[in-house]
């Protein structure tokens, strides 16, 4: 039998230790609980952690990257001192969760009357690196960039020209940015028009103008190629460019593909987002989730600390409630 290790009173974990997950267990433990983050990382912060872009969208922290947010949001939640292990399984116990702790010792386990999925979302792309050849050779290499995160970092040597993959918002967003600093761009995408914001598409026009940014429409990737210093993107149909550095700019997935979660099968939409009501539970009573991993309509550190501020809410009232129903 596993081994329980309970706090006394209530305790709620929260599986993910991004701005989503630490807002909701500072609103749990405000209201009295025992929030406890499970983090698979040595580090809080989730993918804000990764971010080296300036956050011009969050309240009173004006001038700070994501990644600083994410170091500031720590450094608060390391005070409570709440953060867990792993997860390995999840059972429904009577009326509680039951949460299986990987980790040595090897079996422990929590019993909880509600749980938070905080997992948020990763870098999409692995299915184009798997099906590009070479792709993961140059990825290795460091030529290849899954992800917005090597192209901000100051000091970054991306050479005179980025080729850059995707079409939505952060292609063309992180393609502006790049023509600002002077670097030559292409960027390449399959569908005929972009899918990113009107904004942002007018915002880099302007640089298509004076011929510093390409755009590729309904082109793709069949190869990439090691030309010496640089990298040969041959396109289907013909074709071949030559760049510095490849950028992958898919969006993102949610991680919602762990075993132990795909074990619990709460409803998922048609991208594996998970489907919640408007008290941010799933379809499996007692589960809420929080965050990205969620698909909000606007995916951002503001709206993940609000949505894990809300998630705690309504598990606080709902726990109230059964403790002044219980006979």
């Amino acid at each position: 039998m596993p081994r329980s290790s309970e706090p006394r009173g209530p305790v709620v974990p929260v599986i993910g230790g991004g701005p989503a997950g630490m807002s909701c267990a500072l609103s749990l433990h405000n209201y009295g609980l025992f929030p406890l983050i499970i983090e698979k990382e040595s580090a809080l912060g989730g993918m804000a952690r990764m971010s080296p872009y300036p956050n011009e969208w969050l309240l009173g922290q004006r001038g700070k990257t994501g990644r600083e947010n994410a170091a500031d949001f720590a450094a608060h939640i390391r005070e409570l001192g709440v953060l867990g292990l792993n997860p390995h399984r999840l059972r429904r116990q009577e009326q509680h969760w039951r949460l299986y702790l990987a980790g040595e010792p090897a079996a422990r386990s929590l019993s909880a009357p509600a749980i938070v999925i905080a997992t948020g979302t990763r870098f999409a792309g692995e299915e184009w690196l798997d099906g590009v050849a070479n792709a993961r050779r140059m990825m290795a290499a460091g030529r290849l960039h899954l992800g917005a995160t090597a192209v901000g970092e100051q000091g970054a040597d991306l050479g005179s020209h980025v080729a850059v993959i995707g079409g939505g918002d952060n292609a063309f967003d992180v393609s502006r940015m790049l023509a600002e600093r002077g670097i030559r761009v292409t960027v390449i995408m399959r569908s005929k028009l972009p899918k990113a914001q009107p904004l942002l598409i007018e915002r880099l026009r302007r640089y298509q103008a004076s011929e510093l940014v390409t755009v590729l429409a309904e082109r793709t990737v069949a190869a990439l190629e090691e030309n010496g210093a640089r990298v040969g993107i041959r396109l289907h149909g013909g074709g071949e460019i030559e760049a510095d550095r490849v950028v992958l700019l898919f969006g993102y997935r949610p991680n919602t593909d762990q075993p132990w979660l795909v074990a619990l099968a709460p409803a998922t939409d048609a991208l594996g987002y998970l489907v919640i009501d408007g008290n941010m539970e799933t379809s499996c009573r007692g589960v809420f989730a929080a965050g990205d991993v969620a698909n909000p309509a606007h995916p951002c550190i503001a709206t993940a600390i609000a949505s894990g501020a809300v998630a705690a809410r309504h598990i606080a009232k709902r726990l109230a409630h059964e403790r002044a129903a219980a006979p």
